[in-house]
């Protein structure tokens, strides 16, 4: 039997302490120390009119008390209000002009073909005995330094918790950091789960779903045997990995099954979790990959399914160092056990491709804040730090999956789930709520908070295919088809195109690229021209309106001007401004076609914002001293420096906020 999770589940487990000293620790404010501190409790996401609204109601108490002490306003995101862009701003201070970070995908000029555009891992190259003759490495494609670093040469020490993107970690003199979103997996991906069971028909097995993998359970006598494939070995080509066996053995009645991986034993029940699995993937002689997963059971009956999280970095021994020290991710093993180490660490791709329920998500989000909130809590005692960044996603997550259940209008709206699923998200801001309480019992009178988050959030209940409209519109040529009005391809990467005849493209969640000749290496339209067509563009899109509706697809079109700092080839020509409830689709995203130009959101990814007008989606900006008007999320790195007396740096774009 399902165990369902309920919202009393929820609030129970969201209200419970985890138990260790620090958080048993009652209110104990330290007197001043004559030298301020610094606090910034980032929370993924948050978005305002919800945030207004709970606090008119008095749900958020301990954010009211910090308004109530300094302020509460909009915090100014990026252009586009994405994570990977908004973070890279906060950390460096800069427009994204100035610090490169567009989208989470960027176009290959020699090819068209789509790349990372945030940081790629390169796994690890051999000598011919299989020694490592260069280890795997990772790469952050941002320019800029991070203001904790100019801090940390000023001897100001630094505690780094979770802020997104900011991997691999920056080398510190006197701080400390532990990575966050960025991390991936073994493979190198951002999140591989598996999805394991005896009930998948062959249709389920041969499609290719997004975010994992399925593995079909064939069990002789209720013993299964599966080859579970981690590390890859570079010297077999790429999308080779090195398989461990795992055996399952359940037993039917009990509902519980007992998972052996090299040697050891785990035991899962139904609607519960596994301890950490350890794994290690021989690829040479000389050379292992250890990774750490773990299984949740959500059938053992007549039928079995079972989902196992990705093959995330060993804290012991990790694939690509994720800590600065590099033994601080070591450390805190030893401190607390064996802990989440990837960067993506809510696992939304399961809940989309039904690999894990909602419950059972809901349950592994508040199990993953407690942990972070109790490391960040640890980390404040004692006095050995100036600044304190410590950053929650899950307010981000929650509201990509659970906006279906609060608007009525969306496409995957269900009264029923509504009745169970609507607060999820106001439940999950109650949660970060009581975090700030807790940070807030251990703070000196002196120290300066911020809670903050770096964009809001919108309903996507429709999605708008760019090349499809490209194509119709005359801009974008399919190969060997001249009839604009159904010209179609069902390929994906920018691949069936006609670039000679090409004048723009789309690739990412909302940019635009002119097919420029010079740059692109089979551009057709000159740069004395591109600048026209981008207007014409522009004000077609301006024009376009829901033909169900009525209403106005776009809230605002910008241009490549409008990013501020340089404009690089990696720079969109045009970046789309959505207006609430509609964004681009996933195929328009991989820089694919789409049947229609318009479609209706059936995925359960039913909130967003990642090309919605930043002028409607701004985050929220807390913090317990007054705070000078229209703030943006470039100016919080530049007011801590300031509150430290450290010089800024002349490229830093941001100012003191502090009133």
């Amino acid at each position: 039997m399902k165990k369902r999770f309920s919202r009393r589940d929820f609030l129970r487990l969201s209200s419970g302490i985890v138990a260790s000293g620090a958080l048993a620790t009652t209110t104990r404010r330290a007197r001043a120390s004559g030298k301020p501190r610094i606090v910034i409790l980032g929370f993924d996401g948050m978005e305002p009119s919800i945030v207004d609204h709970m606090l008119e109601k008095g749900e958020l108490p301990h954010l009211q008390g910090v308004r109530a002490q300094g302020a509460y306003q909009r915090l100014r995101s990026t252009l586009p209000p994405q994570s990977p862009v908004a973070w890279s701003s906060f950390a460096t201070c800069k427009e994204p002009g100035n610090h490169g970070i567009f989208d989470f995908l960027r176009r290959d000029l020699r090819s068209y073909m789509p790349m990372p555009g945030v940081g790629t891992t390169q796994h690890p190259q051999f000598n011919p005995d299989g020694t490592v003759s260069r280890p795997a490495q990772s790469r952050n494609f941002r320019q800029g330094e991070p203001f904790w670093v100019v801090a940390d040469r000023r001897g100001i020490r630094s505690k780094l918790i979770h802020i997104p993107f900011s991997y691999p970690a920056d080398s510190l003199s006197v701080g400390k950091m532990l990575c966050g979103e960025g991390v991936p997996d073994i493979r190198g991906f951002t999140n591989t789960f598996f999805s394991l069971s005896d009930s998948f028909t062959s249709e389920q097995l041969a499609e290719n779903i997004s975010g994992g993998v399925r593995l079909p359970l064939r069990f002789d006598n209720d013993v299964a045997l599966v080859d579970i494939a981690g590390a890859p070995d570079s010297r077999q080509g790429p999308g080779y990995y090195v398989k461990v066996p795992m055996e399952i053995r359940i037993d039917r009645t009990a509902h519980t099954a007992k998972i052996t991986v090299q040697g050891k034993t785990f035991e899962v029940k139904v609607g519960g979790w596994s301890d950490w699995i350890e794994w290690e993937f021989t690829v040479t002689p000389k050379f292992s990959a250890k990774a750490i997963s773990r299984v949740y059971a959500e059938q053992i009956g007549d039928s079995v399914q079972l989902y196992m999280s990705s093959l995330q970095f060993h804290p012991k021994n990790p694939y690509v160092t994720f800590s600065e020290p590099a033994g601080y991710s070591a450390e805190l093993a030893d401190r607390y056990g064996l802990y989440k180490t990837l960067g993506w660490a809510y696992d939304t791709h399961a809940l989309r491709q039904n690999a894990l329920t909602e419950g059972a998500f809901l349950e592994d989000t508040r199990r993953t804040e407690d942990w972070l909130e109790r490391l960040t809590l640890d980390e404040m005692e004692g006095d050995d730090f100036d600044m304190l960044i410590a950053v929650w996603t899950s307010t981000d997550r929650v509201a990509h999956m659970f906006w279906r259940y609060r608007d009525p209008k969306h496409p995957l709206y269900s009264a029923e789930g509504a009745k169970e699923y609507w607060r999820a998200l106001e439940d999950t801001y109650q949660r970060m709520d009581t975090i700030v309480g807790h940070v807030k019992e251990r703070l000196r009178d002196d120290d300066l908070l911020f809670v903050m988050s770096d964009h809001g959030f919108h309903s996507f209940r429709k999605g708008f295919n760019v090349n499809t409209w490209l194509i119709r519109n005359g801009y974008l040529t399919v190969k060997g088809q001249s009839d604009a009005a159904s010209a179609f391809t069902d390929k994906e990467f920018l691949q069936g195109f006609d670039w000679s005849k090409s004048r723009a493209y789309s690739l990412g969640l909302g940019s635009i690229y002119i097919n420029q000749k010079g740059r692109e290496i089979g551009g057709i339209v000159s740069p004395d021209e591109a600048d026209k067509l981008i207007a014409e563009i522009r004000a077609k899109l301006l024009e376009m309106v829901d033909p169900e509706t009525g209403d106005k697809v776009f809230s605002n079109i910008y241009t490549k001007k409008d990013f501020g700092g340089r404009v690089v080839p990696d720079t969109p020509d045009i970046e789309l401004g959505y207006a609430d409830g509609y964004q681009s689709t996933k195929v328009a995203a991989k820089g694919g076609v789409g049947e229609h130009i318009l479609e209706p959101n059936t995925d359960k990814w039913s909130g967003e914002h990642g090309a919605s007008d930043v002028a409607i989606s701004p985050g929220i900006l807390f913090a317990n001293r007054p705070l000078v008007p229209n703030v943006s999320i470039r100016d919080i790195g530049v007011t801590a420096l300031t509150v430290f007396g450290a010089e800024i740096p002349q490229d830093f774009q941001g100012k003191p906020i502090l009133a």
